[in-house]
């Protein structure tokens, strides 16, 4: 079993940025799940969880996600979850979340965002 890495940046575009290094499961959600909820309670920028370096994502990883993307709509918020191919990629393209969250390949990708 692998721990699990965040790490907060700004983005130039604006974007409040969260990269995830290892796995993301039950034993780890709720690591994740915190760094979420501080960046929701601490700021108003849209946010976007970078998967790239992530290892692996099990079932309660994408609830997350979904949940997360559903709690920044709701307020008027961007979300989105940066991802390369890989096992997450595999799970985020058989899941059908890419239908309701935005899904890019590289952080690069977001508009800039303007309040």
């Amino acid at each position: 079993m692998q721990g699990l890495n965040l790490k907060n940046s700004e983005l130039s575009s604006g974007w409040h940025c969260i990269v995830v290094e290892g796995e993301v499961d039950l034993a780890t959600v709720p690591e994740l799940e915190s760094a979420i909820e501080a960046v929701f309670a601490s700021n108003s920028a849209p946010l976007v969880i970078d998967l790239r370096e992530s290892s692996f994502m099990d079932s309660t990883g994408l609830k997350a996600l979904v949940m997360a993307h559903r709690r920044f709509d709701e307020s008027g918020r961007s979300f989105a979850v940066a991802v390369s191919a890989g096992p997450v990629s595999r799970l985020i393209d058989l899941s059908g979340v890419e239908s309701s969250v935005r899904i890019v390949g590289d952080t690069n990708d977001l508009e800039a965002h303007v309040n």
